[in-house]
């Protein structure tokens, strides 16, 4: 008998109710034979319901969401940082690499290129409904349905996904700006890099030792610059 294969993920939930049909109360079809074969995931099962081999994967809702969340918020701090006062990952390193580009004491023009918008795109407002409760206060009540949750996380995640390659691209063509420019400017991306060598260690084994770190202090490439130029000429 020929046989199809389909994957089949269900979502555990508590009691929730939802005009969607993505997300029921009912319990998964019932596979009608389980098969002695594993995926090396405990939470699937892999069987026969009618010409097809079916693998069900039960998952539970607040894990999946969890993990959405928790791969939200790495990624976001990847781009951004943890704060507008305090921002960090791909966004500082660019705005770094822009500020290094326009150094007008390595041939810029002394402005660097304009900043995109740091933003925290994970943050919205939501629709608040206001309500006395009973002891007189006024408080705000959300709601948000489930199924419209999941999708907005789903949104998120892949918005990020896209700003991250973004602003990697970005700061890939920045650095190669830079090692241009410094090269139109006399200097030598080597300037910029750190240095070591390979010494005697402890019984025996070579270790690195650095002799000179990397930098980007225009002062300090303009030395090196120097000594380069001097032990050529000597």
């Amino acid at each position: 008998m020929k046989y199809s294969i389909i994957l089949v993920t269900a979502l555990l939930i508590g009691a929730c109710a939802s005009k969607s049909d993505r997300i029921t109360q009912d319990e998964p079809e019932k596979l009608e034979k389980t098969l002695n074969t594993s995926t090396g995931d405990k939470n699937e099962r892999v069987g026969v319901r009618g010409k097809d081999i079916v693998v069900q994967k039960k998952v539970y809702l607040e894990d999946t969401m969890t993990k959405a969340q928790d791969d939200i918020a790495d990624l976001e701090n990847g781009i951004y940082g943890s704060s507008r006062g305090n921002p960090g990952g791909l966004w500082v390193k660019l705005q770094d690499c822009r500020k290094r580009v326009a150094d007008a004491r390595i041939g810029g023009n002394g402005i660097p290129d304009a900043m995109e918008k740091w933003e925290k795109i994970s943050e919205s407002d939501p629709d608040v409904k206001y309500r006395v409760d009973e002891s007189n206060n006024v408080v705000a009540v959300s709601e948000e349905e489930l199924i419209g949750r999941i999708d907005r996380l789903s949104k998120t995640k892949s918005t990020l996904q896209r700003r991250h390659s973004d602003y990697q691209d970005k700061l890939d063509a920045c650095e190669t700006k830079y090692s241009s420019t410094l090269v139109q400017s006399g200097f030598s991306p080597e300037d910029a890099k750190s240095r070591g060598e390979w010494v005697e260690g402890p019984n025996g084994f070579k270790v690195w030792k650095m002799t000179r770190p990397a930098t980007t202090d225009p002062e300090e490439l303009m030395r090196r610059k120097e000594q380069r130029q001097n032990a050529s000429t000597n």
